[in-house]
């Protein structure tokens, strides 16, 4: 299957701004973003997929659990589901869920 940025559906709030490839209508399996971050994401926990980010430009800072991360260029996280996490900094990042995203299984913790 192919996903085309053209395509994309926005997302964002304050400091994050993004693009959806797909949803799980589209492909039940997985998902991917891209996402632009100036600021926090805010702590969440996903009960439904695990999420595998890949930091494409820039700095930040993950906090999975209890455990801090600095990340650059290149780093890969992966976030296991009904973990709690958040980050910051200045980045763009490449998001994918394993499953695909389902808004349902987000919990703000914040």
């Amino acid at each position: 299957m192919l996903f085309k940025l053209k395509n994309a559906g926005k997302f964002g709030w304050k400091g994050i701004k993004g693009l959806a490839y797909n949803s799980k209508e589209d492909f039940p399996n997985a998902s991917a973003a891209y996402i632009e971050v100036a600021g926090t994401h805010g702590k969440i926990k996903i009960t439904g997929m695990d999420g595998i980010y890949l930091i494409l430009e820039g700095k930040g800072e993950f906090v999975i659990g209890e455990e801090k991360s600095q990340v650059e260029k290149r780093d890969v996280v992966i976030v296991p589901k009904n973990t709690p996490y958040n980050y910051h900094g200045k980045m763009k990042l490449f998001l994918v869920h394993c499953p695909a995203f389902d808004p349902n299984s987000e919990i703000k913790l914040e």
